[in-house]
């Protein structure tokens, strides 16, 4: 299953265990829709066109394709491709969602530089030859521990950042 139907599956579990809120199959669908409207931090459109300028900016998400191209539209973020797990058949963090990725580029992973907010997907990218970029968000929970603390040191990092306005500012210096 990609994302949308894992995400509508999910929906029929919660509404089903919750019945107070009857939804028919229509308004299930339409409610499932959601996720292509989901609201970027807010710092990151303006740092993804100013990464643009000297970097190839491609995103590799575990949503579905459909998902980020209908995000990203709703964001008004442009890319220079958008790399969906469920092409790959294989989900981050399994480190071969990076390999792959990276020969779908056409490049070698040291090439590469992934940034993220969870540690997890960061550790996995380095695993493979992937440099790092952690970006702090607050509110943004680990995966690991359920805090917002991340489990490395910062120094673990190629690049660390408060914001995506500091990451640009790093990485266009």
């Amino acid at each position: 299953m990609n994302a949308d139907e894992i995400h509508r599956k999910m929906l029929d579990i919660v509404l089903d265990e919750h019945t107070e809120l009857s939804l028919n199959a229509d308004e299930r669908d339409e409610l499932n829709t959601i996720w292509n409207r989901l609201n970027a931090w807010p710092d990151a459109p303006a740092a993804i066109e100013k990464l643009r300028e000297r970097y190839i900016v491609i995103p590799l998400t575990v949503l579905s394709w459909s998902i980020g191209v209908k995000c990203s539209k709703h964001n008004g973020i442009v890319w220079d491709g958008l790399l969906s797990c469920e092409f790959l058949k294989q989900y981050k963090p399994d480190p071969g969602a990076y390999i792959h990725a990276a020969e779908l580029i056409g490049v070698d992973p040291s090439e590469i530089i992934m940034c993220a907010a969870h540690t997890r997907d960061l550790r996995s990218a380095m695993s493979v030859g992937y440099h790092s970029a952690f970006v702090y968000r607050a509110g943004e929970k680990s995966l690991e521990s359920m805090t917002e603390e991340p489990t490395e040191p910062l120094s673990f990092f190629d690049v660390t950042a408060q914001n995506y306005a500091e990451l640009v500012e790093q990485l266009m210096a």
